[in-house]
């Protein structure tokens, strides 16, 4: 006669496949979150950057030409791969001001790349300064 424990354990019947699919999946996620949230976090900097420079240029009463080339400047300091992918525009109409900067950055994940789009539009004025 077999001890309980031990016939328990021959009885398990279940395999190991839903884990190692549900991990592969984990990581096939966490892969791709690792390629993208870069992106994001420096897409997210620029649009900070951008509004904080869209701001004090109206407040200021910054030329047009002058907005420009800070905003450009301004991109050049990020790398590489964003200074050729992005185009900026600046307007200025009265009191307000308009920068704006559109791109398409490559990302590459696993077999394929995808193409993330930026596209930051930021307006501000004087605001009665």
């Amino acid at each position: 006669m077999q001890k309980p424990v031990l016939r328990r354990h021959l009885e398990r019947g279940e395999g190991n496949a839903k884990f190692i699919m549900t991990m592969a999946v984990i990581a096939l996620a966490g892969y791709i979150a690792y390629c993208i949230v870069p992106v994001y976090m420096q897409e997210e900097q620029i649009r900070h950057d951008l509004k904080e420079l869209a701001r004090i240029s109206a407040i200021n009463g910054t030329d047009q030409k002058k907005v420009e080339r800070d905003v450009q400047s301004k991109v050049k300091s990020y790398p590489a791969q964003y200074v050729e992918a992005l185009k900026v525009a600046v307007a200025r109409k009265g009191d307000n001001i308009t920068v704006d900067c559109n791109g398409t950055i490559p990302i590459k994940v696993l077999f394929f790349t995808y193409n993330y789009n930026i596209s930051i539009s930021e307006t501000a004025n004087r605001g009665g300064y």
